[in-house]
Formats: structure tokens, C-alpha cells, sequence
């Protein structure tokens, strides 16, 4: 028996050193609805990630895996006694925690190929754990693209706030890659996968990640083409399970692309392209690496001039399908309307911060503010959840998190309305030239409390 016992030591470690030499990327999920989101299809990326869970808690964390589900690491703050409402309390601590860093060196030492952060940014916990750990895989050399779900518009002001103080500390952070998606618009989402089986909702970020994951050197690709053109910001059109037969061409699967977004954008600003392609190889033959350029080149050509556009070698099955999936990464686009809708949104939460002193102008954290809840809601009045809820009609609604406990999102009430006209003149001249193959409601008014007449006095 002691010899039998030996033997299998043995070998279960020299599994484990095999299974340790496998080059495997960092998956960090920080907040209830991404956690949520990836544990809908758990084994999506198990043979390729370290699965890491960030939370408030993390007892209700191992409550909602399934059996079985083999977490990396998790990692929740219920220990450290802070208010995780708002980002400022969250940065300080989520700033000196290295435990994630340490277990990651631990588990794969040189071998980790990359990091995909997915994050909600609406609440403290999301909008102050991206920036920070773009930062800290930045500082041990370590590629990341983070994929940053932004508020649906019925959420209230202070996860706005929250979101577009984490949008400014990744523009300030070296080594961000933002790939930013609507809330309302990936819960809208209607698609099929490759078997021809229906995707609804946020399903479609399992597909995107499992695209993504497909090959390790996506996210550094990636990750160069931003730093070349020091572009931080992207956003995703998504192609899923498109029969060539049905749809005939490349190319009228990308106009139906475009009229299911991730994000409210211009496309004619669009400057960088990157394209992952996901079809059988039965179709090699037909459509060769070549000619995707050229039809993609062809294609945007008529909408926008690129600076730079890299197509991967497309990713082939061995299916009898005719399916193509395809991710369109597109950056450069200007985002300067978006970002002062949130920051005229946001602006009278921020002056009060200012004014209490927890933050500066540029989005700094002034002191330690560990602040109790009660305090919180002293200091910033925020608008209620429930005068969200009782204005809606429950008819026409339908639940889009569990995090969010009384607030619902509108089905298929978001339309299409990429813009491929300008709306702000662009300084820099278009082009001529041929593309280089590069690789790398309104809002709401709130009667003021008692306690913020007595501030403003």
C-alpha cells in the first residue's frame, strides 16, 4: 500500500508539472454580473484560464459555483470593513492587495501568456479593481485586455459616477486595452452559435471570451496594436454562427454586424481594426486569409479610412457546418460624446466628492476613506432605486441582473444607431492611401435632503 500510495504521488505530480507547463492566460472577473455571466457556460475556458473571482464576498463567490467549478483564486473584502459603494473607498485597499499577483506567480511563474480582465464598472468594487490590476500586470510584464461592461441608462447616477471615474483612470493607466460594451445592448443581444441554437443576452460575452481565448496570442496582439497607436479605447462588432450558405458573402455578415453594436459610436472615426475568424475548414479553400483581407479592406473601406487593419489566421474546426464566427476589435473611434454625456451626468456627484474632500479634480484619491455606510450617505445623496422601479412598466421589462435587485432593462429597446457620419470635425486628414497590414431619459432631478441643504450652507 505505502508503495501503491508512492507511485501515485508520483505521478499526479508530474501531471501537475505538465499540466503547470501549459501556457495558460489570467481570466479576472470582478462583480456579481460577469461572475454570473461566465459561470452560465462554466467549462468555456477551462483548459486555458486561470478562472480568478473578485467580489464584496467571497462566501456568497463559492455560493453561486457550480459543482466542481476549480476557481484559481478568489477574492472578496468582507474582512477589510470598507463601504465598496463607491470606487475611492474600494482603491486604496484594492491598490495594496498583491494576493492575486502572488498567486498567479505561484501557479504559473514565466508560463502565464496574458490576462483578460472582465469587469462591471457601475459599482466600487468594478471601477476601481480595473485600472488597478491594468496596472499591476502592466508592472510584472504581463499583456491584458479588459473587457469593461458600462451602466444600462436606467441604473442610477452613482453607477455612472462610478463607471466614468474608471473610464478616466484607464486613459491615465500605461498599458490599458478598453473593450467597452453596453449593458442594454448585449442583454438585447438575439444571435445563434455554431450548432445553430439561440444566444440571448449576455451569453454572447461567454462567446466573445471563448473566441478570444482560442488563441493565446490574441490578447498580445492586441495589446501591441493599441501601444503602437497608443489607442486605449475599443469596442466589438460580433459575428455569430452566420451560415455562408444563408448569408451568402463576408460581407453581409458584417452589415448585419453593424446593426446589432456593443457600443453607441462613430464609425467613421474608426481608425484600427483587428479581426479574430472562427469557420470549418471545409471552407479554407474559399476563404483564404487573402481574400478576408481584402473583402474586410473592401468593406470598411466605404465607411472609414484605417490606419492600421491586421486579420488573424482564421481558427479552424472540424465541423460539417458552413458557420462563420468573426470579433471586429475597432479603436480610434471618438468617444468624446459618450464621455461628456457621462460627465454631465456625473458632475454633481463629483463636485460634492470634491467638496468633502475624498477626491481631486483628476480623479485622485485624496485620503484614506474608509468611510461606514451611514457616512455615505450623509455626505452624497443619492438618487433611489425604488423611484427608478415604480416609474417603469413591469410589462415591458425584463430583469437584466441579480445584483441589481430593482432594476429591470427594457427588451430590444435599444436600436441601432451607429453613426457613420461625423458629428465632431475631424482635425486629421483622411488618408489616401492604401491600409498598411499591420500586426501587433434625461436626467433625473432629486429634491435635496436636509443634510445637503445643511452642506451647501
Amino acid at each position: 500500500m505505502k508503495d501503491d500510495k508512492g507511485t501515485f504521488n508520483v505521478l499526479e505530480s508530474i501531471e501537475e508539472h505538465i499540466e503547470a507547463l501549459k501556457p495558460k492566460q489570467a481570466l479576472v472577473c470582478i462583480g456579481e454580473y460577469p461572475i454570473k455571466t461566465i459561470l452560465k457556460e462554466p467549462n468555456i475556458v477551462k483548459e486555458v484560464t486561470l478562472p480568478i473571482l473578485i467580489e464584496k464576498s467571497s462566501a456568497e463567490i463559492y455560493k453561486w459555483l457550480p459543482k466542481g467549478y476549480d476557481a484559481h483564486f478568489v477574492l472578496g473584502f468582507e474582512d477589510e470593513h470598507i463601504d465598496t459603494h463607491f470606487w475611492y473607498n474600494v482603491l486604496p485597499t484594492i491598490s495594496r492587495d498583491n494576493s492575486v499577483m502572488e498567486s498567479l506567480k505561484k501557479k504559473s511563474g514565466e508560463n502565464l501568456r496574458g490576462a483578460i480582465i472582465f469587469s462591471s464598472i457601475w459599482d466600487g468594487i468594478g471601477s476601481a479593481s480595473l485600472p488597478s490590476f491594468i496596472g499591476k500586470f502592466k508592472a510584472a510584464n504581463i499583456d491584458s485586455l479588459s473587457i469593461a461592461v458600462l451602466p444600462s441608462k436606467i441604473q442610477p447616477t452613482d453607477a455612472h459616477f462610478n463607471a466614468y471615474a474608471a473610464l478616466e483612470m484607464c486613459l491615465a493607466t500605461d498599458g490599458a486595452t478598453v473593450l467597452l460594451l453596453d449593458r442594454d445592448k448585449i442583454e438585447s443581444y438575439e444571435g445563434v452559435d455554431r450548432k445553430g441554437e439561440s444566444i440571448k443576452g449576455n451569453t454572447v460575452a461567454n462567446y466573445l471570451l471563448n473566441l478570444i481565448l482560442a488563441k493565446d496570442s490574441h490578447v498580445e496582439e492586441i495589446d501591441e496594436l493599441s501601444r503602437t497607436f497608443n489607442t486605449k479605447m475599443f469596442t466589438a462588432l460580433v459575428v455569430t454562427g452566420a451560415s455562408y450558405n444563408i448569408y451568402g458573402s463576408l460581407e453581409n455578415m458584417l452589415n448585419t454586424a453593424l446593426l446589432k453594436p456593443f457600443l453607441t459610436f462613430d464609425l467613421s472615426s474608426t481608425s484600427l481594426l483587428y479581426v479574430v475568424l472562427r469557420m470549418p475548414l471545409t471552407l479554407k479553400d474559399k476563404l483564404p486569409r487573402g481574400r478576408i483581407e481584402l473583402l474586410i479592406t473592401n468593406w470598411f473601406k466605404e465607411k472609414t479610412s484605417l490606419k492600421s487593419i491586421y486579420i488573424t489566421e482564421p481558427i479552424y474546426t472540424q465541423d460539417m457546418t458552413d458557420r462563420i464566427d468573426a470579433v471586429l476589435f475597432v479603436g480610434g473611434f471618438d468617444a468624446s460624446k459618450m464621455m461628456s454625456d457621462l460627465e454631465m451626468k456625473v458632475k454633481s456627484l463629483k463636485d460634492l466628492a470634491i467638496e468633502k474632500g475624498f477626491i481631486s479634480e483628476d480623479w485622485r484619491v485624496l485620503a484614506k476613506t474608509e468611510i461606514k455606510k451611514e457616512q455615505i450617505s450623509q455626505n452624497l445623496e443619492l438618487p433611489k432605486e425604488s423611484e427608478v422601479s415604480k416609474k417603469m412598466d413591469e410589462a415591458q421589462i425584463t430583469p437584466i441582473i441579480e445584483d441589481v435587485k430593482s432594476i429591470d432593462s427594457p427588451v430590444n429597446a435599444i436600436e441601432p444607431n451607429i453613426i457613420e457620419k461625423p458629428t465632431i470635425d475631424d482635425t486629421n486628414e483622411k488618408s489616401e492611401e492604401p491600409i498598411p497590414i499591420v500586426k501587433p431619459k434625461k436626467t433625473r432631478r432629486t429634491k435635496k435632503t436636509e443634510t445637503m441643504k445643511k452642506l451647501d450652507e
